[in-house]
């Protein structure tokens, strides 16, 4: 932990340096995304780092997007939910110990690779990998971080792929050519019964008409002939990518497994978004605003302050079955002929998810742009932040509108 305090000092830094402005959700995330990301991916390219640095950045990270410099605030959406995909109903951000894991894997793969460009990886299989393969090699000598890089093979074992041609460059037992993985792993003995030493290249099993392997007759060892893989014409190692190379984003979702994808992203992407506005229609789609149905105050009327039907304020309610939330909705529906059915909350979200995908017939996607503007009105009215009678509420959504055409 003291090893990795400049990284936490340098955390505090920025944060506390961005606590003295009057920042948005919007404008925190993206300082988030921007350089603290940018901060960490730094040290997390150099070192594995320990678990308890990660939750007490990822923490400091939380209280500054939630609570800013005030402190005061609470978490309204989970943090391994910020931390997912836009696809995935997430804000971008990425959690830091599969981005630690995903980062390392790249010197797990030069050393696979042998590139023999980087002095570490001289140094590594000088030292360490004389006899075997960072496969096999064993896991309690050397470094805390070697050991540490070490524990990602049962990651990277169905992921890293041989391609075999003259089998120079692969060992027969060590390496991880064959789909069961490392031989010497499955046949600790099969050294002995086949016939083949135990550093022995894999050129001794190939000769110029393809696989050579000598008379195998105990059955338990039969697998290995059964299952070769075709030869290739040139020999390689390769990530499974498009380009063959290792990709940091393929590693991270190795570490961190993609989840559902929801379909109400599409609301929240296009070039005339307002990133303040879509993260507060991310936190209405979400159902993670602040409404009266939320509280737990004993003896506060729980109904809508913005009309007079004495339902209760919940998300369904005020968007859009309220009446003042409905009347700003009619301003959309002069401008750009965006009429909003009468549907419950969620049910919109679907039907408003579906208008994004496609430009619909009759209906430009200009309604859906201002949509969250129609949330940010109805929302911030019952907090407060808008401290004006309803006509003049109204009247400057009106005005927005006119700005954004």
């Amino acid at each position: 932990m003291n090893d990795c305090r400049p990284l936490l000092i340098k955390v505090d830094e920025r944060l506390n340096g961005w606590g003295s402005l009057q920042l948005s959700y919007a404008a925190r995330l993206q300082l988030l995304k921007s350089v603290t990301s940018a901060l960490n991916i730094y040290w997390a390219m150099a070192f594995i780092l320990p678990k308890g640095i990660l939750k007490v950045i990822e923490a400091r990270m939380r209280k500054f997007l939630w609570q800013g410099a005030s402190g005061a605030g609470m978490t309204r959406v989970a943090w391994s939910d910020v931390c997912r995909p836009l696809e995935e109903g997430g804000q971008g951000l990425r959690r830091l110990q599969p981005l630690n894991q995903a980062l390392m894997s790249r010197h797990f793969w030069d050393v696979v690779r042998c590139n023999v460009s980087s002095v570490w990886v001289n140094w590594i299989i000088r030292h360490y990998l004389k006899h075997s393969s960072i496969w096999t090699t064993r896991n309690t000598i050397g470094s805390w971080s070697w050991r540490k890089i070490l524990k990602l093979r049962v990651q990277l074992l169905g992921h890293i792929q041989y391609r075999v041609s003259t089998g120079d460059r692969f060992m027969v037992w060590h390496d991880a050519w064959h789909p069961l993985g490392p031989l010497i792993h499955r046949f600790p003995r099969g050294r002995m019964t086949v016939g083949i030493p135990l550093e022995a290249k894999l050129h001794v099993t190939i000769n110029e008409d393809g696989w050579n392997w000598p008379l195998i007759t105990g059955i338990e060892h039969m697998e290995i002939t059964e299952m070769l893989p075709p030869l290739a014409q040139t020999e390689a190692v390769t990530w499974p990518s498009s380009s063959g190379d290792f990709s940091i984003a393929d590693a991270y979702r190795l570490f961190q497994p993609p989840g559902p994808r929801v379909d109400w992203y599409v609301l929240l992407l296009g070039p005339f978004r307002i990133p303040r506005n879509c993260f507060i229609l991310w936190l209405a789609i979400l159902s993670r605003l602040t409404m009266m149905d939320r509280t737990w105050w004993p003896g506060v009327d729980r109904a809508c302050i913005l009309c007079t039907s004495g339902e209760t304020e919940t998300h369904d309610h005020l968007f859009f079955h309220c009446a003042f939330s409905r009347s700003c909705l009619w301003i959309l529906h002069s401008k750009v002929r965006f009429q909003v059915p009468s549907f419950g909350w969620q049910r919109m979200i679907t039907w408003a998810s579906r208008r994004g995908e496609v430009d619909t017939r009759g209906m430009p996607l200009h309604g859906l742009y201002l949509l969250p503007w129609c949330i940010i009105f109805g929302w911030s009215a019952t907090e407060g932040v808008l401290v004006m009678n309803g006509p003049l509420r109204k009247a400057r959504l009106n005005f927005a509108w006119t700005r954004y055409d």
